[in-house]
């Protein structure tokens, strides 16, 4: 799997950064994923960062349940995820049959 790249969206921007930390949390907890860096979404401000990028080689398993359930928890935001091949998933409300389904996703458009 190429480089994933993992923003967080419908959220008010003081506090994307730290919901960027909360779901690394969850998609490290899932195992699977070994590094997980965040990232300015703009360079040009000075957050703390809200993009998550993934490293190559992650599980798209772990990476769809770890989504799955942080935008649970957090059911007002969801996620952007792009992928190194100018791709991209919105994941919002995600279900467990719909985290397989967007496993699947992520290993077919990031291979």
């Amino acid at each position: 799997m190429d480089q994933l790249e993992i923003d967080i969206a419908d959220v008010p921007p003081g506090r994307r950064g730290g919901y960027a930390t909360e779901l690394r949390e969850f998609l490290l907890a899932e195992g699977g994923v070994a590094q997980i860096d965040i990232v300015r979404s703009d360079p040009g401000k000075q957050d703390l960062g809200a993009t998550l990028i993934i490293a190559a080689g992650a599980a798209a398993i772990a990476v769809a349940k770890g989504l799955q359930k942080w935008v649970a928890k957090r059911n007002t935001s969801s996620v952007i995820v792009k992928c190194g091949k100018g791709k991209e998933v919105r994941v919002t409300n995600i279900s467990g049959k719909r985290a397989d389904e967007l496993a699947r996703e992520l290993s077919e458009i990031c291979g």
